[in-house]
């Protein structure tokens, strides 16, 4: 078997959607010939740890080696700490990070990640050398570590980097530090994996001066997941729609337009308020719970903040449907949403307020989607009227199961496998 050396900030005992696919890479590599040893940083400060996640990680027996960092998140006074900030302070922090700290606020552990990483390499035996990113700073401590080990290198994009939302509003000079950081990573790596063909096309047309392989390998879901047993924690309320939102809530992504149509569809006596309820898992801020007050909604809405990804699954299989929103610049359109694939995974009706993109041709193509622009009041009001009427009249659209198939983690993985193996020196 050989080794892969894995580099991963966001991992168990981290909870969150960005822990999901290198947990589930690392789970399931061993079985295709590559055996993951993993360099990650110590658990900073972070608002979300999920102990389920750790305890999944701990049954496979992998090597896992942590490392000091020295990031923001790792001062002394925060480190290992549940770090809950008011979205006012992230945001301002975000924006200092965004001007002063290149290519993100990680970069403090990329020298303790090449350091490590080389340090192991004079006891084990690596074939391939593996970043996972955001953050991005995975990426310049791999390609650092290909440069002293000579090693195939992998750049796996979970999300884009120059071609990002949140880069959006950064000034030409800062896109110039980003692109020049990018394209070194990008010409020193033998493989660079991305989430869907949009995503392929857009980092190429970005870089057409430079010669690099790209493969697809899309975000997924994880069977083994919904074969749990832990009870759902879910309020089920008969004889009404049970509305499901799995996740956080940032930047543009928030809940408004959905709460504010089911207000007005109440209004207009085409919904009874006694007729749905809206469940929310990952947590409403003050923000949201005043709005769903003013709206009149409370009666209708439970949260229940941030919980483990276990039960966060089960959850998902005791909804009668699921919503996300992904309301981005439209000229972004490749997939953002690691949760749409566990949506999938659960087999639920899904209402996607999504521009179109891969997004929404995923739902389209899932069969059981409800789309909606997340900026248009009155095509969201109808959607959710569709979705509304087919489960009142017992019609629900009927997944493709062989659609979803495509995406179980294991497939996905043996995938990536197959990458290592046409990379492999050895």
């Amino acid at each position: 078997m050989k080794n892969v050396l894995f580099i991963a900030y966001y991992f168990p005992p981290l909870g969150g959607s960005g822990v999901q696919r290198p947990l589930k890479f690392v789970k399931y590599l061993r079985n295709f010939g590559w055996n993951p040893i993993v360099v990650c940083p110590e658990p900073g400060a972070y608002p979300y740890y999920d102990s389920t996640l750790l305890e999944e990680l701990n049954d496979l027996s992998v090597d896992v080696y942590r490392v000091p960092a020295q990031t923001p998140f790792h001062l002394p006074f925060v480190k290992s700490k549940k770090l809950a900030v008011p979205e006012k302070v992230a945001s301002v922090g975000r924006q200092f990070s965004r001007f002063f700290m290149y290519p993100d606020n990680k970069r403090g552990w990329i020298n303790q990640a090449v350091n490590a990483s080389l340090e192991l390499a004079k006891e084990q035996n690596f074939d391939l050398i593996f970043s996972t990113a955001p953050p991005f700073s995975d990426h310049l401590a791999a390609t650092e570590i290909k440069k002293e080990l000579g090693l195939p290198l992998v750049l796996d994009y979970r999300d884009a980097w120059v071609n990002n939302h949140f880069v959006d509003d950064q000034f030409e000079w800062q896109m110039k530090i980003h692109r020049k950081l990018e394209s070194s990573c990008l010409s020193d790596s033998d493989q660079v994996i991305v989430l869907d063909e949009k995503m392929e096309a857009s980092l190429k047309s970005e870089y057409p001066g430079i010669s690099f392989n790209t493969h697809v390998i899309s975000h997924g879901f994880d069977p083994d997941d919904f074969k749990g047993t832990d009870p759902p924690i879910l309020e089920y309320k008969t004889s009404k729609m049970n509305l499901l939102y799995s996740g956080l809530f940032y930047e543009n992504n928030q809940p408004d337009i959905l709460l504010k149509a089911f207000r007005e569809l109440i209004l207009e006596s085409r919904i009874g308020q006694d007729e749905f309820h809206l469940h929310f898992q990952g947590g409403l801020s003050g923000r949201h719970k005043r709005l769903i007050e003013e709206l009149g909604l409370s009666s209708s809405v439970t949260d229940y903040g941030y919980i483990t990804h276990n039960i966060a699954v089960t959850n998902l299989n005791r909804a009668d449907a699921l919503w996300m929103i992904s309301n981005f610049d439209p000229v972004h359109k490749q997939i953002k949403s690691g949760k749409l694939f566990e949506y999938i995974g659960s087999g639920k009706p899904i209402l996607g307020l999504t521009h179109i993109g891969a997004e929404s041709e995923v739902l389209k193509a899932y069969g059981a989607g409800y789309v909606a622009p997340p900026d248009d009041l009155n095509t969201v009001k109808e959607s959710i009227m569709a979705l509304f009427t087919d489960w009142k009249q017992d019609k629900i659209k009927v997944p493709d199961q062989a659609y979803i198939q495509q995406f179980d983690r294991k497939k996905l993985t043996k995938e990536l496998a197959k990458v290592f193996d046409t990379l492999s020196y050895q």
